[in-house]
């Protein structure tokens, strides 16, 4: 049984933690879990016949170093590949991969190949749902040489990132400068884009009232200028009308070609979840996964 004392030191302590703001106790960042399979050669040789476990090296170092995946380490994946008899290699069919993916607990896995043919060096990759066993999105770069490599791997990293788009709040705004709530720790850089967007009208389904998707209307654009472990300052680049990007406004890393002209702003409602064009198919772009 506590004590008097023991009893008003808990009241204490339960009366700090309630004061905390909000963020400090949402502060925890789930990083988006994903494996990467060695990429198959294909076409003319190659230098090295590990040339396909090179770049899904490199490609891993790159994803780790943007600070948004959480990447299988690649011994247990090879492990848990040998274990259920499936391909080390992109070969890697979907129902495969998604069979893989959830031994795994990851959402996504990045198959691919790397083909030379005439001189000219090209790297194919897909990213694979796990849950659908689907081809969600698929990037290539090439290369007149082989020197070249490691800067396909860096575009194909850059393509990858822009698939999984970032998802904040802006906490401060002074003049044209703003804070978001989102840092180096999930891969914020100085030079980034973000849309600044409200919600408008939610969609749903006529006969069981599922929500299907909620409409946004994009307000702003933000450019980063300055990144720290937890929040990134910018520039407010466009507005719909003054101050529309204020605190409170929710933020999306913009996926390149997405940033419109300001005489476009007055007609820009688009759907946000699924991004699709009004009667369109979806963008090559896919959500952020769910945890």
């Amino acid at each position: 049984m506590p004590t008097f004392t023991q009893r008003t030191i808990l009241r204490i302590l339960v009366s700090a933690a309630m004061l905390l703001p909000p963020s400090i106790a949402s502060a925890d960042f789930k990083k988006t879990k994903i494996a990467v399979l060695d990429f198959q050669l294909q076409g003319e040789s190659f230098s090295s016949k590990d040339m396909g476990k090179i770049v899904a090296e490199w490609l891993i170092t790159g994803l780790v170093e943007t600070g948004r995946f959480d990447v299988i380490e690649r011994r247990l994946l090879e492990k848990i590949l040998e274990e259920q008899k499936l391909g080390v290699t992109g070969a890697i069919d979907p129902n495969s991969a998604a069979q893989l993916g959830k031994i795994l607990g990851v959402k996504t896995i990045v198959s691919g190949t790397l083909t030379s043919l005439e001189g000219i060096i090209e790297i194919n990759a897909r990213l694979i749902n796990v849950d659908t066993a689907s081809i969600v999105a698929a990037e290539k770069v090439r290369a007149g040489s082989a020197g070249r490599l490691n800067d396909l791997v860096s575009q194909i990293t850059e393509k990858i990132v822009l698939a999984f788009p970032l998802e904040g709040y802006v906490v401060q705004r002074v003049g044209k400068r703003v804070t978001l709530d989102l840092g180096r720790q999930v891969g914020v850089r100085p030079g980034m884009r973000f849309i600044a967007f409200k919600e408008g009208r939610v969609i749903k389904h006529p006969k069981t009232g599922e929500v299907l998707d909620v409409e946004t209307i994009e307000v702003g654009e933000i450019e980063i200028t300055e990144a720290r472990e937890k929040t990134a300052t910018g520039d407010v680049s466009k507005e719909s009308v003054q101050e529309a990007v204020s605190y409170g406004t929710m933020v999306r890393s913009a996926i390149k070609g997405q940033l419109v002209n300001s005489d476009e702003w007055e007609s820009q409602r688009t759907p946000s979840r699924s991004d699709r064009a009004p009667g369109g198919p979806k963008k090559p772009a896919i959500p952020m996964p769910t945890f």
